[in-house]
């Protein structure tokens, strides 16, 4: 090569490197931990019942595992003119006793899936989530849809599909 060559091939060096550094791929980022919880899939094989009056029915939210941080949660795709709430049941377990309802987010806690889980900031406590939720009426007997229950913990968001049928008449299921 001719100097003038040498000269040009040192001037652009620097930048063919800063190019095909930016144009390479970064090194990938660490997986993020999974969570130490899990939305249980409760309602599989086991629709929610709605009659063509519609109404209001509290769906629990069940979880697997512990969690250290409070957990958001709620619904999604409820049909027009419905809507939900969060409620959540605090009871005592020594004497049983129901102590409270309040709002979400699920405290810190341990669950093992079914039922209600435990309070880690007063381990003798339970609590049970609920998004409840409000048919409009209206909606024909015999069809179906689905609504989505979520839990977050800022992190991650889980969600569970929730088959909702219409029917003329439900069984109880207290």
């Amino acid at each position: 090569m001719t100097s003038r060559h040498w000269r040009a091939a040192a001037l652009l060096a620097p930048a063919v490197i800063t190019m095909v550094a930016l144009a390479a791929p970064a090194e990938a980022s660490p997986a993020a931990a999974s969570p130490s919880w899990q939305l249980t899939n409760e309602f599989t094989g086991n629709p929610v019942c709605y009659t063509p009056a519609g109404g209001s029915e509290p769906l629990e939210i069940n979880l697997s595992g512990s969690w250290s941080t409070s957990l958001t949660f709620g619904a999604s795709a409820v049909p027009a003119g419905g809507s939900y709430s969060d409620t959540i049941y605090y009871f005592a377990s020594s004497p049983y006793s129901f102590i409270d309802t309040g709002p979400a987010p699920m405290p810190p806690g341990s669950s093992n899936g079914t039922g209600p889980f435990t309070v880690t900031a007063n381990p003798q406590d339970f609590a049970e989530a609920y998004a409840v939720t409000t048919i409009p009426s209206g909606l024909q007997p015999n069809s179906s849809f689905t609504i989505t229950l979520w839990a977050s913990d800022g992190t991650t968001t889980q969600t569970e599909s929730v088959p909702v049928v219409i029917k003329s008449s439900c069984k109880r299921k207290y």
